[in-house]
C-alpha cells in the first residue's frame, strides 16, 4: 500500500485511506499515518515484562519498531499465519509503532460525507474512532483510531530524542568500545556490560533458604560470601526452560549463574546459556521502546549486528535499584551473611588481588584474562584467504571496517586438527593497531580467582608441552570444582604472532 502526506490526501472534501484484513473484520486507517507497510519480519525479539499484545521489537532500518497485536487490543477472534502477515508502521509523535494485520485490502478516496466520527461523551478515547459508510451504505469499515493507541496503558513509546540519527552514529564510530557479556533466557538474548559481572559458575546444589519463592531458587555459599539465586526467566516474564535430566554441577548442562556485586552483597541470576562477550558503543545502541512509565526502564539499549540477533543490553544501576532484587539481597543479607571470627580471618588472609579470566576449551580448559580480551565472536563462515600465508593462519576477516588475522590454536599448537570448525569462537585480541582472531572449541565461563592461587607449572611437565604452548601457559589454577584451570597468556602470544614469526 502506497503512503502519501497530508497535503496530497485531501482533495475536494475526501480523504485517503488505507483498507487491513484482520481476521473476518476490515479496517481503514488514514494514508497521511501510515509510514510504510512491510512484511512480518523474520527476526522479532521478544521484550521481557512487556505487556502481552506487544509482540515483539524488529530492526527496521537501524530503528527499533514494536509490533502490536491489533487483534488481541480489538478482543478479535482468531489468528492468521504469521508468515504471511502484514505490518503497518504508525507514526505518532512520540515515536513508532507496527500494527500487526493479516493483509492489505485497496485504497480508498472516501467524500466527507461518507464518514462518521463517534464520540462517547465522556470525552474518552475509542480504538474505534468511526466508520466509513460506502456503496451507499451496504458496506462498513471501522476508522482504527490512531491517537487513542499511544493513550493505552504500556502502550510502547520511542521518545524522538532518544533515536541518533544515522550520521551520529557514524560520526561516533571512533569512541569508546565497550564490552558486555551476553546470554540467553529463554529464547531472548541479553547482555550485561563487562562491569557488571564479578563472575559466571556452573549451576550447583542450591542450599535452602526460608526467603525461597518462584523468583528466588535459593542460595549458594561462594567462598564465604551468601549469593541468593533469582530465576531470571520469572523474573523477566519469559518462559522457564526446564533442562530435562539434568542435575546440579552436571558439565552438559548449559545453564550458568551470572553473580552481580551489590555493594556488600552478591546476588546470582539463574540462565540458559552464557554465549559470548560482544564489544559495542553508547552511541550504537539501538533505543528501546519503554512502555511501563511506573518501572525504570531495564534496558540501556539493543545491540544489532548484521546476521545475527539482537541483543538486549541491561541497565545495570536499574536491575541494582529493582525492588525485587533489593528485598532479596537485603533479606539474605540480615538472615544469613554472618560470618565466624575464623571465617572472617580467612577472607582476610585471602583478600589478596582478583583476576578475572575467561575459560575455553581448547582440548582442556584454558583460561584467558579478561582484560587481554576485545571480544568474542563466533567462527566466521567466510575469510579471506592471503596468499603463502602459514598453516596456522585461517584467514583475514573484515571486522566493522578493521582487518582481524585469524588463527588457528590447534595448528599453531601443534594439536589435532578440527574435524568441524563451524561450531568454533574466536576470541579477538589486539596488538598495537593490529587484531588478531584466537579459534578455540567453545567458550565456557568466566571466573575470578585470587592471584595467589597460581601456581607455576613445574619444567618437567612444561618440557612435555608443545614448544609454542609452553612459552605462552606457565601457570595454573585449582578451580573450585576440582578442575585444573591452563592460564593462556595473550601477551607473548601477540608479540610472536606480530613480529609475524612463531618458534
Amino acid at each position: 500500500m502506497a503512503t502519501s502526506n497530508a497535503s496530497t490526501v485531501r482533495h475536494e472534501g475526501t480523504e485517503l485511506f488505507g483498507s487491513f484484513h484482520l481476521g473476518d473484520t476490515e479496517l481503514v486507517l488514514p494514508v497521511a499515518t501510515v509510514q510504510e507497510v512491510v512484511n512480518y519480519p523474520a527476526v522479532v525479539t521478544q521484550v521481557p515484562l512487556a505487556p502481552s499484545y506487544l509482540l515483539g521489537l524488529f530492526n527496521l532500518r537501524g530503528r527499533l519498531i514494536p509490533i502490536i497485536h491489533l487483534g488481541q487490543l480489538l478482543q478479535l477472534p482468531g489468528e492468521g499465519s504469521r508468515a504471511n502477515a502484514k505490518i503497518a508502521i504508525v507514526e505518532f509523535r512520540q515515536g513508532r509503532i507496527g500494527l500487526l494485520f493479516d493483509g492489505t485490502g485497496e485504497i480508498l478516496r472516501v467524500p466527507a460525507e461518507q464518514k462518521v466520527l463517534f464520540d462517547d461523551g465522556q470525552g474518552e478515547m475509542s480504538m474505534i474512532g468511526g466508520a466509513l459508510k460506502l456503496d451507499g451504505g451496504n458496506r462498513i469499515l471501522q476508522i482504527l483510531n490512531v491517537d487513542a493507541l499511544h493513550r493505552l496503558p504500556d502502550m510502547p513509546m520511542l521518545k524522538a530524542d532518544a533515536q541518533a540519527s544515522e550520521s551520529a552514529r557514524q560520526r561516533a564510530a571512533q569512541g569508546q568500545r565497550r564490552q558486555g557479556v551476553s546470554f540467553r533466557v529463554s529464547e531472548t538474548r541479553l547482555a550485561l556490560p563487562m562491569g557488571a559481572i564479578h563472575e559466571i559458575i556452573r549451576v550447583p546444589e542450591l542450599l535452602r533458604s526460608v526467603l525461597a519463592s518462584e523468583l528466588c531458587l535459593g542460595m549458594l555459599n561462594l567462598r564465604g560470601n551468601t549469593v541468593p539465586v533469582i530465576d531470571f526467566a520469572r523474573f523477566l516474564g519469559l518462559p522457564c526452560a526446564v533442562a530435562e535430566g539434568m542435575v546440579p554441577g552436571d558439565f552438559d548442562d548449559p545453564r550458568r549463574i551470572v553473580v552481580i556485586r551489590q555493594q556488600d552483597m552478591d546476588f546470582g541470576l539463574l540462565v540458559d546459556d552464557v554465549e559470548s562477550i560482544v564489544g559495542y558503543r553508547d552511541e550504537e545502541l539501538l533505543a528501546i521502546p519503554s512502555f511501563n512509565a511506573e518501572r525504570p526502564q531495564l534496558f540501556t539499549g539493543c545491540i544489532s549486528r548484521d546476521g545475527a540477533a539482537d541483543i538486549m543490553l541491561i541497565n545495570e544501576a536499574a536491575l541494582l535499584d529493582d525492588a525485587v532484587v533489593t528485598e532479596l539481597t537485603q533479606g539474605h543479607r540480615a538472615l544469613y551473611q554472618v560470618e565466624s571470627t575464623s571465617e572472617r580471618g580467612q577472607a582476610k588472609r585471602r583478600s589478596g588481588v582478583r583476576e578475572t579470566y575467561v575459560t575455553f576449551k581448547l582440548d582442556q580448559l584454558m583460561g584467558m584474562r579478561i582484560d587481554q580480551l576485545r571480544e568474542v565472536i563466533d567462527f566466521p563462515p567466510d575469510v579471506m584467504q592471503p596468499p603463502g600465508a602459514p598453516d596456522y593462519v585461517r584467514g583475514i576477516l573484515n571486522l566493522r571496517r578493521k582487518l582481524v588475522t585469524i588463527i588457528d590454536l590447534r595448528a599453531l599448537y601443534g594439536m589435532k586438527a578440527y574435524a568441524d570448525i563451524e561450531g568454533a569462537k574466536v576470541l579477538v585480541v589486539e596488538n598495537d593497531e593490529e587484531k588478531f582472531g584466537l579459534v578455540v572449541d567453545a567458550i565456557e565461563n568466566i571466573v575470578t580467582i585470587d592471584a595467589a592461587d597460581k601456581l607455576v607449572v613445574p619444567s618437567v611437565l612444561r618440557n612435555q608441552i608443545d614448544h609454542a604452548l609452553r612459552n605462552d601457559m606457565r601457570e595454573v589454577v585449582e578451580l573450585p570444582d576440582q578442575r585444573t584451570l591452563l592460564l593462556l597468556d595473550a601477551a607473548p602470544l601477540k608479540e610472536r604472532l606480530g613480529n609475524r614469526t612463531v618458534h
